[in-house]
């Protein structure tokens, strides 16, 4: 295992990559959406160590960026840290540029929004959210109130 897998406790399989290859990443950082190309086989941290924002030596960044992923059915994850958490702060971030990811990824309005991610015990089970926001029309309505 690399330092990355070691962190995220994740071996990076060819199913790992498969699951990778059908998501679109996106990130915060500084204030400033990002989205990755599609079809990338790799994890937000090896993203980040190209993009020069983290290395494999000074990777604390990884627990402050907001990131997450956009699936094939068009629902979004978003999360913090190795352990997939999520936090006031990071929903006020990700929230204030739901409307920018929803427009550059063309999403659906009845699309759901969860925030992080569970591992599970056993490797080949579904990873579960930690909270359910309900549809990104509903969340776009409430930042309108």
């Amino acid at each position: 295992m690399d330092k990355f897998e070691e962190k995220y406790g994740i071996e990076e399989t060819e199913k790992v990559k498969t699951f990778h290859r059908s998501r679109r990443m996106f990130c915060i950082h500084q204030n400033r959406l990002y989205v990755a190309k599609p079809n990338l086989s790799y994890s937000h941290a090896v993203w980040f160590e190209k993009e020069g924002w983290i290395s494999r030596q000074k990777d604390k960044l990884i627990d402050k960026i907001t990131r997450g992923f956009v699936d094939n059915s068009g629902d979004i994850y978003f999360y913090t840290e190795y352990d997939f958490r999520i936090n006031p702060d990071i929903e006020l971030v990700f929230f204030s540029h739901l409307g920018g990811l929803v427009g550059k990824l063309n999403l659906k309005l009845n699309s759901k929004i969860f925030g992080g991610l569970i591992k599970p015990q056993t490797s080949g089970e579904k990873w579960k959210p930690r909270k359910d926001y309900g549809t990104i029309k509903s969340q776009l309505s409430n930042l309108k109130k």
